[in-house]
């Protein structure tokens, strides 16, 4: 079956028509109704915390510390804004499953065809019924793209997505059900639009200070100040400046300069603020690339040291230390990144590079696992494991054209059950590990977008029986690229609401594991006496499809996860049962025999062994 010439095209065609039944239209990100006035943002989002009928509330534009756009005065416009503290976690579920929602595109709440927090409230039960005990928000903030990585104000929730008073609604109710929420952090560079920025082009020198202007271009870090950046963006004045700046992701992202204890300052009152409204954690954007560039100093502040600030900042709301810090690491090795994790700086950061993100492959041998837990143990670290997520292909995308020599031309085609299989092994293998796995929403539904589609095909939307809450936008800000979020290649799947119900889903996997690291939490541990040799237990051709987990408080209960995957037709294990008995907890494309347990390919078991 030939695929058609313009695929984008041809799937948007498609969802407009699976849409027309409803009579909605494509939702529009850049919609008027949505826009905000910029121009009166305050620079210092600085607050205060007040006693209030017994709840604290967090103001970030108060005038003592808030500044104008075209006024730098201390003079004010408007009426300051308020926000309750959200109500405080209780009953937390600890299975240690983080699980990354893209708010814009999980679930329409308001019937605009753009995700929203109404939405996502409306289906934590969704999630609260998969286990995962964390969520992890890609960025929320008023921004100039609807990924949210290119910031305009940091201390408020983007319009499109329902606004704070929905946000903090949400965060109540995840609370409620025992769930953490985490908040991404862009603070290696603003929004080309971002009020700091552009006061800097407009030759305010302390703003000037907050970034890196250079007089001309040294390298390909930096970038212009010209035409098609003026153009794209509503900034008003649309002659350039002819201004070279670092911006090393792009020209619409130009980098702060952490050098700048003015900016930092910045960063620590926007850390306050968050703890402050009742957020659990924060993943902070691109942490490897703080100071990468050449013209990039460390004479006043490193990674450490901005970290140990940031977490200073939230103790000081919280008065603990149980702020969740993590960083993205997806270049190299994470292990490199391990300088940066104290109980005074970061947690821990994720395995974006190497487990289990473009490796269709996912086994590994105990000395590779020990090894790898051994190094974060010595940093009092969490693993945090990965197949997928915004930025990278789906697990399964990668997994049909490497291993099924699935190419442009049969990338449209739907999913066998094989291929599903796969994937569910995939997931199985990662939650059975010593680490904080991360699901990315579409994962246990057996998503398989693909970069063919550009970056949203990466990030197609949730699809639910009720076609109301899909989501289906448009980011036109310029005609020259339009980015379309909706569902392409998985749109050939069921709604959510069938998949998650059928015999065998992923979502049900999800579950019974989520369910044994609750009540057994030391396998969330990374830690090498949770782990033992394999070898111990079973006699098999390939110990790196096993893991065994124990409880080192009741080391004679063990639980062993193992699976075959496409490198095998089956798997034999022989149990030595001279030393355990051996009790099956779950079984797919699986036999238990007295002697030995017969896995068939894509199968996998987990069993409770009981020292004798």
């Amino acid at each position: 079956m030939k695929a058609p010439d313009n695929l984008k095209q041809y799937h948007e065609d498609k969802y407009q028509e699976y849409l027309s039944n409803q009579r909605r239209t494509m939702g529009n990100w850049n919609d008027p109704k949505y826009k905000k006035d910029h121009e009166h943002l305050g620079y210092c989002h600085q607050h205060y915390l007040v006693d209030d009928n017994n709840k604290q509330i967090a103001n970030y534009q108060h005038k003592k510390y808030c500044y104008q756009y075209n006024q730098i005065d201390n003079s004010t416009q408007g009426q300051d804004k308020k926000y309750r503290k959200a109500n405080k976690l209780t009953n937390f579920k600890n299975t240690g499953v983080i699980y990354q929602v893209l708010v814009y595109n999980f679930c329409d709440g308001n019937n605009d065809g753009i995700g929203d927090f109404i939405g996502l409230k409306n289906k934590l039960d969704y999630i609260d019924q998969l286990g995962v005990d964390q969520i992890w928000l890609s960025p929320i903030h008023s921004s100039s793209s609807y990924h949210g990585y290119d910031v305009i104000n940091y201390c408020d929730v983007a319009e499109q997505l329902g606004g704070m008073n929905a946000f903090i609604e949400f965060l109540d109710q995840a609370h409620q059900r025992g769930i953490k929420v985490y908040l991404d952090m862009v603070f290696n560079h603003t929004s080309y639009e971002h009020p700091w920025f552009q006061k800097a082009l407009a030759g305010d020198q302390y703003y000037r200070s907050f970034y890196r202007f250079v007089d001309t271009k040294i390298d390909d870090d930096i970038k212009q100040d010209d035409q098609f950046i003026r153009d794209k963006y509503p900034v008003g004045n649309k002659v350039p400046t002819g201004e070279h700046y670092l911006a090393r992701f792009w020209q619409g992202m130009p980098d702060l300069n952490l050098d700048n204890s003015n900016v930092i300052n910045e960063l620590i009152e926007i850390q306050k603020f968050w703890t402050a409204i009742g957020v659990d954690g924060f993943r902070y954007d691109a942490i490897g690339e703080y100071f990468s560039s050449e013209i990039e100093t460390k004479n006043n502040f490193d990674e450490i040291k901005i970290f140990s600030l940031l977490r200073k900042a939230s103790k000081d709301i919280t008065k603990d230390n149980k702020t969740f810090m993590f960083g993205e690491w997806i270049f190299t090795d994470p292990l490199k990144a391990l300088k940066y994790c104290n109980k005074e700086s970061l947690n821990t950061i994720y395995d974006g590079y190497k487990h289990w993100t473009n490796t269709p492959d996912i086994r590994t041998t105990y000395d590779e696992l020990l090894n790898l837990v051994n190094h974060y143990h010595k940093k009092n670290a969490n693993w945090i494991p990965l197949l997928n997520n915004h930025d990278t292909r789906r697990w399964l995308d990668v997994y049909r054209e490497e291993v099924l020599n699935y190419h442009d031309e049969r990338i449209h085609e739907p999913l066998t059950q094989d291929q599903l299989d796969a994937l569910k092994l995939a997931i199985f293998n990662m939650l059975a590990t010593p680490s904080f796995p991360i699901i990315y929403a579409g994962d246990e539904l057996g998503y398989y977008g693909s970069r063919n589609y550009g970056d949203p095909g990466l990030r197609e939307p949730i699809k639910w029986k009720d076609s109301k809450q899909n989501c289906f936008f448009v980011d036109d800000k310029t005609n020259s690229n339009k980015n379309h979020v909706l569902l392409t290649q998985s749109n050939s799947l069921d709604c959510a609401e069938e998949l998650i119900n059928k015999d065998n889903s992923i979502y049900k996997l999800i579950q019974f594991i989520c369910g044994l690291r609750k009540l057994n939490p030391l396998i969330n541990k990374t830690d090498p006496k949770t782990i033992i040799d394999p070898e111990l237990v079973v006699d098999s051709k390939d110990y790196s499809s096993i893991i065994v987990r124990k409880d080192y408080q009741n080391p004679n209960k063990l639980y062993m996860f193992a699976y075959c995957n496409y490198r095998y037709k089956n798997l034999e294990l022989l149990k030595i049962s001279r030393d355990f008995y051996f009790k099956p907890l779950f079984l797919y494309k699986a036999k238990n025999n007295s002697w030995n347990i017969e896995i068939q390919q894509n199968g996998f078991v987990v069993f409770e062994l009981l020292k004798k």
